[in-house]
Order: structure tokens, then C-alpha cells, then sequence
């Protein structure tokens, strides 16, 4: 079985390598780091031939487009790749895995015609108003190069309460062709094959769209992906569905096992036993100096 780990990362560059030496050693790594970070350290410690460093690297900003980008850079390049990939996986350079290597290959290989990408309609009634408002806020996003990126956020702030004042809002549902799509909400952690890879990547670039309508959304890096799966009636029905009423995001990560609330947690040895117990294949997040002693253990383990 072939794999691609697609990996963001902007810090600690000892946490990514102990990841990608972690996970299966014929695999290739694409990896993007954040424009604002200093790629160096990464690649002084990574210097193997399949680990790829992706020469398109965005400045990336939470809650923005800018989010998208990195994902579908990462994608393109693996799908360019003259390597064929069985399964892609997209990752945080702060994961690391809770199975072993054998574990995750054998599981992998009884998911025939399975993509491991879960996602919820947002447009249903099911979703509480409080959802349905998060979600059809609109965000917008300035990006004019001759001001600060301080100035940039603050206009986009102005600008978002500006549009909440006048009652201007986002339907859940918007027209792609001859077709209405839907609103899909996931979790940025996934593993499809290249097949659904590619027509992501094809769909986004081919429907401008998508563009538009994602640049002042919220959480794109959790619902573009799922928009664009999930209203295909070809790729639908191998992905996750959720229905009924808004799981929560721990829900809708299908492998990873991540404390989100109040803030996402830096995992321990103390929490190794809720690990194992979790049953997932990935958790996160793990942060050199704090999360030493948890890797030992996991490494013990396997």
C-alpha cells in the first residue's frame, strides 16, 4: 500500500520529525510550512528523499481562505507526484499516531471503497439556530498588500460587524452550475484516496464559485473539502455522513482523538491511558519539552 502524509506545520520542527520517522518509513511526506516560519530547522532535521518540503508556502491566517490554499497546495503536490497514492493522509505537524504502522496498514486495507472524510449537512433543520448563525456570518477577508496584516484583520472585523448590523447573511446553500450545493461541515483531518484527492483539487480550481463563496466563510479549512465531497453523487456515499443534530468537532474527526474545548489540549503521560482507550489512530496535540515523556510511552507501546 502506498501513502502520502500531507502535513501543515509552522513550529517545532523536533515534534515533526519524531512524527514523520514515526510513521511508515516507505511513505512520502509533503509538507508546507508556514510562510512566516523559518523553514530551515525543518529541513536540517527532515533531509530524507521522501519528505518534500512544498515550494508554495502560504501566510497563513486562522479562519481565513488562506487556510484553503495550504490544503489544496499540499494535495496538488502529491497528486503531481509521479508516485500513485492508495491513501493520502492530511495531518498537523503536532499529530502523532496512537497505532503502529502494521496496525494502520491493515486497517487501512479493509476500508475498500471507504473514504475516511466525515462531514454534517449545515443546512438542515436539525442544526441549532446558534449553528446556523455561526455558519452564515459572513467573514470578510482582506488581504491589500500595501497596509499591515493588523490593519488588514481589523478592516475585516469592521467589515463582518458592519454586515451583522444590516442583516446581511450567508445561505447555507449556494448554485454550482446547473446544481444547488450544500453546506458540509468536517474536520480538517482526513484520509482519502487519490481518486476523491484529485477531484477535490480539479472541482475547487474548475468552479470559481467555490472561491467566492468560501473567502468569507467561517472554518473553511473544515467545510470546503466536505462541500465539495459530499455533493457529489459519486463521492457522497463513501464518505462519513453525520445527520440529525451538530455532533460537535470531536465527533466528526474520524481518526484523531483531540480535547478541543476550551482550548485544544497539549497531551501528556497523564492522559495516556484516555489515549489507548480512545481507540483512534492519531491524536493531537504533542509539543516538545511538554509531551516527551507521552512519546516514550507510545513508543514503549509499539
Amino acid at each position: 500500500m502506498t501513502l502520502a502524509y500531507l502535513i501543515s506545520a509552522h513550529t517545532d520542527a523536533p515534534q515533526l520529525k519524531r512524527l514523520v520517522e514515526t510513521l511508515h518509513p516507505d511513505a512520502h511526506f509533503f509538507i508546507h510550512i508556514d510562510k512566516k516560519s523559518d523553514i530551515t530547522p525543518f529541513q536540517a532535521l527532515l533531509p530524507q528523499d521522501n519528505v518534500h518540503f512544498i515550494q508554495e508556502r502560504i501566510d497563513v491566517r486562522w479562519g481565513t481562505i488562506l487556510e484553503v490554499e495550504y490544503q489544496m497546495a499540499l494535495i496538488k503536490a502529491a497528486i503531481d507526484h509521479p508516485v500513485t497514492f492508495d491513501r493520502i493522509f492530511f495531518l498537523s505537524g503536532m499529530d502523532y499516531p496512537l497505532w503502529s504502522n502494521d496496525r494502520i496498514t491493515h486497517w487501512l486495507e479493509a476500508q475498500k471503497g471507504k473514504e475516511i472524510l466525515s462531514g454534517i449537512c449545515m443546512d438542515n433543520p436539525a442544526i441549532s439556530e446558534q449553528q446556523r448563525t455561526l455558519y452564515s456570518t459572513a467573514r470578510p477577508f482582506f488581504r491589500i498588500g500595501f497596509i499591515s496584516n493588523q490593519a488588514n484583520q481589523r478592516l475585516s472585523i469592521v467589515c463582518r460587524k458592519a454586515k451583522q448590523l444590516l442583516g446581511l447573511r450567508k445561505s447555507l446553500s449556494f448554485p454550482v452550475g446547473n446544481a444547488t450545493w450544500h453546506l458540509y461541515k468536517g474536520a480538517a483531518w482526513w484520509c482519502i484516496s487519490q481518486s476523491l484527492a484529485a477531484y477535490i483539487y480539479d472541482t475547487y480550481m474548475q468552479q470559481p464559485v467555490l472561491r467566492h463563496y468560501f473567502t468569507d466563510s467561517f472554518g473553511q479549512a473544515e467545510t470546503l473539502i466536505q462541500t465539495i465531497a459530499f455533493n457529489s453523487p459519486q463521492w457522497a456515499p463513501k464518505c462519513i455522513l453525520h445527520q440529525g443534530e451538530y455532533p460537535g468537532l470531536a465527533a466528526l474527526t474520524p481518526l484523531h482523538f483531540i480535547i478541543y474545548e476550551p482550548i485544544i489540549k497539549v497531551m501528556d503521560e497523564t492522559d495516556y491511558d484516555t489515549l489507548m482507550a480512545s481507540g483512534r489512530m492519531f491524536t493531537r496535540k504533542l509539543v516538545s519539552g511538554k509531551s516527551d515523556r507521552l512519546v516514550e510511552l507510545l513508543t514503549q507501546r509499539t
